[in-house]
């Protein structure tokens, strides 16, 4: 295949872009379980991954032989980045130790899709896209979710200006992260699982739709356990955040058992977008305005096919167009600062303002 086509739907284009070439090689840093995703969808979308690398080499060679026998392993990174072939790196590890390995990818010379969420501390998040720019090299974020169809359609229409000037969003999900990851040990004792690893999207996705409108004066948010939850940690969160002019909340139930969904409900001066569907997303889309029958949009693809292709397609395309991606690293820490202020307010009670310096993420 050659990556999926961009039709449209109102005139908005809100499907993954293919690159003109699918000869780039790329190479992938870090082959835990969210590697499946990335080279799955690579190999679907006919991307050129000619190495990988892990820690554990076991790992790497599992991954090689099912995806792309043909492609080299290492056990050490620094030995992929001392090819002079490689064009894109793919960082796909844990936060904890990405940042180093983003910082060496970009000295070597590499463009570079870092997993998410990008940092932990939006200092060192600047400074990695200030490395990227000072060294010509194009450092991208891997938001799967904002390539989802039902929030990439969102996120498009908001921006074509399809029903004006935002004036509250409100997202819900009800799924079961807790059976999912209670037996991971890297996700079942993680603080911050919930607002930081999962809502880091929603966050994200908050952050574009208000982009170069309205920037947040607050945010409140609380998270707690349920009776007959697995994991130690918190698995349901609620956030309000403050605009100048509009309000925006997230409501996150990760330890549900049954009648697991999601949706949104996005109004604006000249109309409204809704959206139900399973956790992850569905196909309908419904758009409202005043004195005329509601619509329903029919969009296609999946979190998952419409994501991986997205973040890797579109920073191949801004390669190839000589800009900046849609993805790239200085758009995310908006969403970061949002999701920070509302990590720190659930720690104390308080109401954050998101513009003001905040501390280091704990993972």
């Amino acid at each position: 295949m050659t990556g999926i086509p961009v039709p449209t739907s109102d005139g908005i284009h809100y499907l993954p872009r293919a690159p003109k070439s699918l000869t780039t090689p790329i190479g992938l840093i870090g082959c835990g379980g969210i590697s499946f995703q990335h080279l799955s969808n690579y190999r679907d979308a006919g991307f050129n991954v000619v190495a990988l690398a892990d820690i554990d080499r076991a790992k790497a060679e599992a991954r090689r032989d099912e995806f792309y026998p043909d492609a080299d392993v290492y056990a050490n990174y620094r030995d992929l980045l001392a090819r002079d072939d490689i064009e894109v790196v793919d960082i796909a590890t844990h936060v904890d130790v990405r940042p180093s390995i983003v910082r060496d990818a970009i000295l070597s010379g590499r463009h570079v899709l870092s997993q998410k969420p990008f940092v932990v501390d939006l200092d060192e998040g600047r400074e990695l896209v200030n490395l990227a720019v000072e060294h010509g090299m194009q450092l991208a974020v891997n938001q799967n979710g904002r390539w989802a169809p039902h929030f990439s359609f969102l996120r498009e229409a908001v921006a074509a200006g399809l029903i004006g000037e935002v004036t509250s969003a409100d997202f819900y999900v009800y799924w079961d992260h807790d059976s999912d990851f209670a037996d991971n040990p890297a996700f079942n004792s993680m603080e911050d699982l919930i607002l930081y690893d999962f809502g880091i999207h929603w966050f994200d996705l908050l952050a574009n739709l208000f982009r170069n409108r309205q920037e947040a004066t607050g945010v409140v948010a609380m998270t707690g356990s349920r009776p007959g939850q697995k994991m130690a940690v918190a698995t349901q969160a609620q956030v309000l955040i403050q605009f100048p002019a509009a309000q925006a909340t997230l409501l996150f139930r990760g330890a549900t058992k049954v009648q697991q969904r999601g949706g949104y409900e996005v109004h604006g001066t000249l109309g409204s977008l809704s959206h139900l569907g399973e956790a992850l997303g569905g196909t309908q889309i419904v758009w409202s305005r005043p004195g005329e029958e509601p619509e329903t949009i029919t969009v296609t693809g999946t979190w998952w096919l419409n994501g991986m292709r997205g973040t890797m397609g579109e920073l191949l395309v801004a390669i190839e167009e000589e800009r900046a991606p849609v993805n790239a690293a200085s758009t995310s820490l908006p969403g970061l600062a949002l999701c920070f202020a509302a990590l720190r307010s659930s720690r104390t009670g308080e109401v954050i303002d998101p513009r003001l310096p905040l501390p280091t993420v704990h993972t």
